[in-house]
């Protein structure tokens, strides 16, 4: 979706049309009044409608958010650079893009090309427990302050000691940023240094759920070989030590490995510096037997990069990330929405009146029911509604999206979703979700596209 279409674009018109001048002419006591015209969060809104998705890196320090970050954009942050490159938040955007409006004078940006470069504005940030630096910009973008809100998806970086600590966090970021529905689905949870963790990643998975009930995505990474792939840090001594090793198969079957017991077994066979410049490209041992298996017969540098690149399931969190942006209008939307709804809260009375009506407006729009819509259909999507079979939930999706579907299909829908919708044992939300597939069934039997002859999907 681009900027100009849906929720986002209009409410980049609305926040423009506050801006100007013209609209305090009708009111005399508001036309020298400076408290709207100019604004600085208007402004932004503005621009964050216009711009990819914001997502927003956060974590504390030590949990790996420098590394995962080299390994997103593809580059290594010089060590001269990185106090200053983590002092204040920092976004990453494609080179071919226009430097994009930030959220704050006190940002920056930079022009780097990394996957993910089109689809979202990727913004790095103090940690949040730093004794070197401020966490204040990080703070203000998180909540309670001008700038709450103005990412509109995050990736919390923690890692298994610090799940109980983060699990609070993780539930406020979701307070205040979730949008329809109640439906949050922006928030991603990268689980950095499992290569330190022995459980496996299913289980870390589900005790982060277990920790916290508000719906998250999850995506964990060993952001050391990411981070080494895609840096080229993949080098004769890295390929050096991994030959070795092949040749040792009796050492790597050992029960538990260490790094120093691998040292003295292999001081025979391998020159100084190579096992240590493996264990800077990987992290624990563990990943050892996979790894070597995985590289047999790749001789390059980059076969065994992109052999790294995907045992570090980099690309898992890229694939989350991705799916998140392909729904900008509604996480952009969700945000700036919010933003305003804030905004008003600190205004004056007047000015707090006008932007109101604007909202208000806004609520009642084509664009904002359908992005109720959409939010409904990622809600069945993505987490799942008990009680409903895999055919009624993907025909309710293809409703909600406005896809063309059979008529019988449609008036099917309609009356087992009138059903749900009447069922006093459902919750409040499910029973709004039902209304809202309702509608669109209701909307898909007067579309002429429900008379042409369609197969229907399977069971």
């Amino acid at each position: 979706m681009t900027s100009a279409d849906g929720a986002s674009a209009l409410i980049a018109r609305h926040c423009r049309e506050l801006l100007a001048a013209p609209a305090f002419r009708d009111d005399p006591a508001l036309r020298d009044d400076p408290a709207l015209r100019g604004d600085p969060t208007l402004r932004d809104v503005v621009a964050q409608c216009g711009q990819p998705l914001r997502v927003l890196l956060v974590g504390s320090i030590s949990t790996g958010k420098s590394t995962l970050l080299n390994a997103l954009v593809g580059r290594t942050l010089a060590a001269t650079a990185f106090a200053e490159t983590t002092s204040t938040v920092t976004w990453y955007h494609a080179p071919d893009l226009p430097p994009p409006d930030l959220p704050d004078p006190g940002h920056r940006s930079v022009a780097c090309d990394f996957p993910l470069a089109r689809h979202v504005l990727l913004g790095d940030t103090p940690g949040l427990d730093s004794v070197v630096h401020s966490p204040r910009e990080t703070l203000r973008m998180l909540g309670g302050s001008d700038l709450t809100g103005a990412a509109a998806a995050f990736v919390c970086v923690l890692t298994g000691g610090r799940i109980d600590q983060w699990a609070r966090g993780i539930e406020e970021l979701a307070a205040f940023s979730a949008g329809p529905l109640d439906a949050v689905g922006n928030i991603v949870v990268a689980m950095s240094k499992i290569d330190l963790v022995s459980d496996p990643v299913e289980e870390i998975e589900e005790k982060v759920r277990r920790t916290t009930p508000v719906p998250f995505r999850f995506a964990a990474v060993n952001q050391l070989m990411a981070a080494t792939a895609r840096t080229g840090g993949v080098d004769a001594r890295v390929l050096g030590a991994l030959d070795a090793l092949r040749e040792r198969p009796d050492v790597l079957a050992r029960p538990t490995l260490s790094w120093e017991r691998l040292a003295e077994q292999t001081s025979d066979g391998l020159p100084p510096g190579h096992l240590d410049a493996l264990r800077r490209a990987i992290g624990g041992p563990a990943w050892l037997p996979a790894l070597v298996r995985a590289t047999a017969g790749r001789t390059s540098a980059a076969e065994v990069a992109e052999v790294f690149e995907e045992l570090s399931r980099i690309r898992t969190l890229e694939a989350v990330l991705a799916d998140i942006a392909a729904d900008r209008d509604l996480f952009t939307a969700t945000a700036a929405n919010l933003r305003l709804h804030r905004l008003a809260a600190r205004l004056p009375d007047g000015p707090a009146a006008l932007l109101r009506a604007r909202l208000d407006a806004m609520a009642g729009s084509r664009e904002f029911a359908l992005l109720s819509r959409r939010a409904a259909g990622r809600l069945i999507e993505r987490s799942g509604v008990d009680g409903l079979d895999a055919w009624e939930a993907r025909l309710a999706v293809r409703l909600l999206r406005s896809e063309a579907v059979e008529r019988s299909d449609a008036s099917a829908a309609s009356a087992r979703w009138r059903e749900h919708a009447a069922d006093p044992f459902r919750d409040s939300r499910f029973r709004e979700l039902a209304a809202l597939v309702v509608d669109a069934a209701r909307e898909a039997l007067s579309d002429p596209r429900s008379d042409a002859p369609r197969k229907k999907e399977a069971g």
